[in-house]
């Protein structure tokens, strides 16, 4: 009975505790001077017991306490825990603990964006990610080694098509273990929608369903309340735009604010835009004719350098093009398409005869490293083993005050 009565008390102490999964590190502010930090809680008795989050810049200066806020994570009774850092020094690494009580749950690092361009600075993108764990553990830790500045996700991110949580915890897991610098430090994500997020998984430009389709994606990600467009400013060199592809918004009702958007950082060095669906892709599925009607002629107009696109589970990169043709000198790069951790589709071994936007396609997993530099941006399309099977430069298409 004795025993019965401590390992009753032992569960009930376990349940109390729960799994902790993450955390994992996001910009949806200034990337110089914030960070916020995710991580989820497997049982609600942790309002009971609350979590505690202490940061400070590495070198020795004071810890100090940040707010943690708690929400559903979407219909499960797991919570979803956030703290936003803020007045961060740009540039600079700083170390963070969660704890519990008197539980220390980890302790990691980051790094904040520098507010000037700095040669060579580089991220990594790609979507499609999560097909088996050792597939998705595999890119991650590519990631890592590639010691970017940030990820770019370009959507269906854990694959749960808005009724799974259960791989969303594994994909938490996955990023916090394996996508870690070379320098020890979290690698911070600014996530974008795809239709595997959403229930019933559609490619839907006109009739888009709501936002609480896709409960995993809004209630674990933050600066979405208006939706999953939006735009990440580093300083006045770089800008990433991110738009939905027909997941939760139409395509056509976001042009006037992708005009806005784009007009006011005309004179930002870097352009980069992120979406889901191809409007140029390897002919595994149709191309999105909404978004090369609606959003192409803009990037265009002022001066975008590459749309990353996702969703087909192939590798491509397009020519430069404007109005659908190669234009070398004022055309646009698409490179894609969604292959980080999902079963490729097989492509025809004359796609680029067939479709003479193509400079390169392949049936190959794989994340693309950006390099930025004054002169030119570097594309690198990297498999899990660190092979580089496609290298392409190109000049910035627009100069501006860095």
């Amino acid at each position: 009975m004795i025993r019965l009565l401590l390992c009753a008390i032992f569960l009930q102490a376990l349940t109390a505790v729960g799994a902790v999964y993450g955390p994992i590190c996001q910009w949806h502010q200034d990337p110089c001077s914030s960070m916020a930090v995710h991580w989820i809680e497997s049982s609600v008795a942790a309002q009971e017991r609350p979590f505690i989050v202490t940061y400070r810049k590495t070198g020795g200066a004071e810890w100090l306490n940040s707010k943690v806020e708690a929400r559903p994570f979407g219909p499960t009774k797991h919570r979803v825990y956030s703290t936003d850092l803020s007045g961060l020094d740009p540039d600079s690494r700083y170390n963070f603990k969660i704890s519990q009580g008197d539980r220390l749950i980890g302790s990691w690092f980051f790094k904040t964006a520098p507010k000037l361009f700095k040669e060579g600075m580089s991220f990594v993108t790609g979507g499609d990610m999560f097909h088996t764990r050792e597939m998705l553990d595999g890119m991650n830790l590519r990631a890592g080694t590639e010691n970017p500045l940030f990820a770019l996700l370009g959507g269906d991110l854990a694959y749960a098509n808005g009724v799974d949580g259960d791989r969303w915890l594994e994909w938490v897991e996955s990023w916090s273990k394996c996508a870690i610098t070379l320098e020890g430090c979290m690698i911070p994500m600014i996530p974008v929608i795809g239709n595997h997020e959403v229930k019933g998984a559609a490619y839907r430009p006109n009739d888009a369903p709501p936002r609480s389709e896709a409960p995993f994606f809004y209630s674990l990600f933050s600066g979405m309340k208006e939706g999953s467009k939006f735009t990440i400013d580093f300083g006045k060199y770089l800008t990433v735009v991110a738009l939905d592809s027909g997941h939760t918004e139409n395509i056509k009702p976001q042009t006037p604010w992708l005009r806005r958007i784009l007009h006011e950082r005309k004179a930002f060095p870097f352009k980069f835009m992120c979406y889901h669906r191809p409007a140029w892709g390897t002919g595994v599925k149709n191309d999105a004719v909404e978004i090369q009607r609606a959003w192409c002629p803009l990037f265009e107009e002022f001066g975008v350098d590459a749309v990353f696109e996702n969703d087909h589970h192939t590798y491509k990169r397009t020519y430069p093009l404007r109005a659908g043709k190669r234009d070398n000198e004022n055309g646009v790069v698409y490179l894609g398409d969604g292959a980080w951790g999902t079963r490729t589709r097989a492509i025809g071994p004359d796609i680029e005869k067939q479709r003479p936007f193509l400079a390169k396609a392949a049936s190959t997993n794989h994340l693309i490293k950006v390099i930025l530099k004054d002169s030119k941006i570097r594309y690198e399309a990297i498999t899990a083993a660190g092979v580089r099977f496609d290298v392409a430069e190109k000049a910035p298409r627009s100069k501006g005050e860095q």
